[in-house]
């Protein structure tokens, strides 16, 4: 197999897993909401930068995603669900496609492709590939940077294109989500320290490159500036790049997402980071082990942890598990033989589960309502999965290990998104909520409290106000007009409360967790009997 085969096998995995399902889920977090929204202000006024999303200058975030989307979104004339999630779903397939050619380079032809394989079934990263948010193009940005790196480090003499690259790779994460696209410097320069003493930090330093990668980032930071600096300086970079990092960090919540995380290879987990730590004196173990230690251990100290911000072990956690399975199955036999007897267990309790779900109670998803053809595939997903794993680790078999954990994962991957869109969506109806608000607003000003949904920005069509306290509230509610507002139950409760507005509940839908409620003043609604302030909580 050529290296181009090799490339063009991983990505064709990859588009068969995270293409089919584009635009299958509603838009509802705000988080992904507001990227949709930028892209769409861009769309329609042609200004790339002096966006708003209600009637707030959008700069947590650098413009490179959102002007992704409205690419995307041109030749269909509007920014869609399919069109929105479009550019995350292309940077996931050049995440596994960069992370076969550095495997390529680094372990050879056949660990190069089961490390991309592998990375394309990770459960974490196939699930973030469905989201509306930049850390995938960050991921292939720093997948394509670490390429780079190992071309450049590893030639015989210096030439320009592999540094430019480099360089360039890392503008591009900045340019998607700022200083975490850094992250290729850290781990290079960690690696190389390790490999040449503190001398090894020159090797980073190329002045093409250098120069290259600023002018790609003064093309947004400069427009940025220009909106004005001060106020960049102090709600950004202070407020949103240093402060919402500083706290008190959650390790044990930060353990339990990395183990679900790097799924299904946190079973494999514990024999890949012995075998490498003991092979750490090889340039190559070296390199990924620092990879992935150093994408861990930044988050580590964060106060304000997301699931998403270990998205970059992913890559070289599955360039590991490919070196571990080709060259280093065979050590550790008592654990090994004692792991897969414990997935041999495991796995027959979830196939149990499968069969015969309602023991699970709360934990049973609603599209397993016992032993039928929607269970099926998850049937036997786990089972090859449980008997390629426990039968590879059992007699230090690769191929029987590598390749039917991945075949599994992709079956149960491939099948579960198309299930878990269909509840996703009846649970979080957000454009059957937007055509009763506007069965109601009749194309009026519309305005929530008590939280941002800006999923009815979306479905509306147009710009929805943001009350920020009960004083406003009250003042857009009180309006001659008499426009729509939106909260959910909990807030209403406290409103009613605390106030004696006349409000009418004109309608309540459930989403999610949380019961919707649609509002608006009327002499026709009196006021709820006042409760003492001391016996309520703030709406």
């Amino acid at each position: 197999m050529s290296r181009l085969q090799g490339a063009l096998l991983v990505a064709a995995v990859a588009a068969l897993l995270v293409l089919p399902p584009l635009g299958q889920r509603v838009l509802v977090p705000s988080d992904e909401v507001r990227f949709v929204l930028y892209a769409r202000d861009v769309a329609e006024r042609g200004a790339p930068f002096d966006v708003r999303v209600r009637a707030k200058l959008f700069r947590e975030k650098p413009p490179l995603f959102a002007w992704l989307i409205a690419l995307s979104s041109a030749p269909v004339g509007r920014v869609t669900e399919a069109t929105a999630q479009l550019p995350v779903a292309l940077a996931a397939i050049a995440a596994v496609v960069f992370t076969f050619l550095a495997g390529d380079r680094l372990l050879g032809r056949g660990p190069g492709v089961m490390g991309g394989l592998a990375l394309a079934t990770t459960y974490g990263f196939f699930s973030h590939s469905q989201f509306i948010l930049p850390d995938m193009l960050v991921v292939a940005c720093v997948c394509a940077a670490m390429y780079a790196l190992v071309v450049w480090q590893r030639a015989e003499r210096v030439t320009w294109p592999a540094p430019v690259a480099f360089y360039v790779a890392i503008a591009g994460a900045v340019y998607a989500k700022g200083p975490v696209g850094l992250l290729p410097f850290l781990i290079g320069g960690v690696w190389l320290w390790s490999e040449h003493g503190a001398a090894g930090l020159r090797r980073l330093w190329h002045l093409g490159g250098a120069l290259a990668g600023a002018l790609v980032t003064l093309t947004w930071v400069v427009p940025f500036l220009t909106m004005g600096g001060g106020t960049f300086a102090e709600a950004v970079i202070w407020e949103d790049w240093i402060r919402w990092y500083v706290g008190r960090p959650r390790i044990l919540n930060l353990l339990i997402d990395t183990a679900v995380m790097c799924l299904p290879w946190t079973a494999v987990l514990p024999l890949v980071l012995a075998a490498a730590i003991r092979h750490r004196r090889e340039p190559v173990v070296r390199l990924l082990l620092t990879w992935f230690l150093v994408s861990f251990l930044v988050i580590l100290p964060i106060a304000n942890q997301r699931t998403r911000y270990l998205l970059p072990m992913t890559p070289p956690l599955a360039l590991l598990v490919a070196w571990w399975a080709a060259a280093e199955l065979h050590a550790f036999r008592l654990a090994r033989r004692a792991l897969a007897l414990l997935i041999l267990a495991v796995g027959a309790v979830a196939l149990v589960g499968i069969a015969w779900p309602r023991p699970l109670g709360a934990w049973q998803p609603p599209y397993l309502a016992g032993l039928s053809l929607a269970s099926l595939p998850f049937v036997a997903a786990v089972a090859v999965l449980t008997a390629s794993m426990a039968w590879g680790l059992c007699v230090a078999a690769p191929r029987v290990l590598m390749g039917g954990t991945v075949v599994a994962m992709a079956l149960a991957l491939g099948f579960g998104i198309w299930q878990y869109n269909r509840d996703f969506n009846t649970a979080h109806d957000f454009p059957r909520l937007a055509a009763a608000v506007e069965q109601h607003a009749n194309g009026g000003d519309v305005a929530v409290f008590g939280g941002r949904w800006f999923a009815l920005d979306y479905y509306l069509g147009r710009r929805v106000h943001s009350a920020e306290t009960l004083a406003e509230f009250t003042d857009f509610a009180l309006r001659p007009e008499r426009p729509v507002l939106v909260t959910n139950g909990r807030t209403w409760t406290g409103i009613r409360a605390t106030t004696n507005l006349g409000l009418c509940a004109l309608d309540e839908q459930p989403m999610g967790s949380q019961m919707m409620v649609i509002v608006q003043a009327s002499p026709q609604c009196p006021p709820a009997p006042r409760t003492p302030a001391s016996s309520t909580a703030r709406p």
